[in-house]
């Protein structure tokens, strides 16, 4: 396990909180645009946090106390459904995890030595760019698709 850089946690770690929270706060039907401050809050704790502990816990264990934070933050603050919650959370999670793993085999496709992601913090932050664009990307197809879906729905009196 590798040690976090303080300049990760700018460069990849707070933009990927505001790209996790976008997805997630999307399929949990909270209305970013109404919870603007929930949003930014929301995404820089998720970043903060997950900076804290993942030196201090195995690797996975830091992504399920994320996760229960998530949920309690969209139950209490964003007045969704726990059970709803947990899912979209779990689904998060699995798109963020698809993302990853996505680069790693392109990564692998250019043979790209994959020891410098241990041992050297610059390259594991560009490379983090991948993911987190990736991420990003899917957050706001799924965004704009649930945006459109409601304004049809709206017009048509549904």
């Amino acid at each position: 396990m590798w040690e976090q850089k303080l300049f990760e946690l700018f460069i990849t770690g707070i933009p990927q909180g505001f790209a996790f929270v976008l997805l997630f706060f999307t399929l949990a039907n909270i209305n970013i645009r109404n919870e603007k401050v929930l949003y930014v809050i929301s995404s820089i704790s998720y970043a903060v946090l997950a900076f804290i502990i993942r030196p201090y816990v195995n690797f996975g264990v830091h992504s399920v106390i994320l996760l229960i934070v998530m949920v309690i933050i969209a139950v209490v603050w964003g007045k969704a459904s726990i059970l709803l919650s947990s899912i979209y959370g779990v689904v998060t999670y699995v798109i963020a995890y698809l993302c990853e793993w996505f680069t790693f085999l392109l990564l692998g496709l250019f043979k790209f030595n994959m020891e410098l992601l241990e041992t050297d913090p610059k390259i594991r932050t560009v490379i983090g760019l991948i993911p987190l664009a990736f991420l990003f990307s899917i957050g706001f197809i799924v965004y704009y698709s649930k945006k459109r879906a409601r304004k049809a729905a709206n017009k048509n009196g549904v």
